[in-house]
């Protein structure tokens, strides 16, 4: 890989990490899904991804889906990442970054103080492999090694409930 071609994934790559951060945080699910191929292996573990076998690959639809149905129902999350180190000499570029990620729910969400019972947070490493697509580099595979979590997990079991409330529909 040429020192363009590299410097062209390294801010590929950091765009990606924080283009998907944002959409986690922001909610906005259509940009989460931008960052990743239409086909894309992902290895979260089993807590986050229960069914998933990181050597079957997933529609990046679905898997996009799933992100919402696990964080959707929190009032706020924020997804730090960090510390990218990029490698060139496997088959595919890849790029490793550290993640702090906290997960909110409010005890009043017209208040926005929280207290340690109202907070989740991660900490770990993804490591993702890029393929360059119609001249963007997009994730196509994705781990995360959760290294510990503090703060109220069970908060993950609420926010995953609250996702899946759906609206009642009054009719006049």
């Amino acid at each position: 890989m040429s020192k363009a071609d590299t410097l062209t994934l390294e801010q590929g790559a950091i765009a990606s990490y924080n283009a998907y951060a944002e959409g986690l945080d922001s909610k906005d699910w259509a940009q989460v899904r931008r960052c990743f191929a239409d086909e894309v292996y992902i290895d979260y573990g089993v807590i986050i991804d229960p069914e998933g076998d990181p050597a079957v690959p997933k529609r990046a639809d679905d898997w996009v889906a799933q992100l919402k149905h696990n964080i959707g129902g929190f009032d706020i999350t924020r997804h730090t990442i960090s510390n990218h180190r990029f490698n060139t000499d496997g088959e595919l570029p890849s790029c490793t970054a550290y993640l702090v990620a906290d997960h909110v729910i409010l005890p009043d969400p017209l208040m926005p103080i929280a207290g340690a019972e109202d907070i989740a947070t991660v900490i770990g490493e993804y490591t993702n492999q890029y393929q360059r697509i119609n001249n963007e580099w997009k994730i196509v595979k994705s781990k995360l090694d959760i290294h510990w979590s503090t703060g109220n997990i069970a908060l993950f079991a609420q926010a995953i409930a609250r996702g899946e409330v759906k609206p009642v529909e009054v009719e006049f």
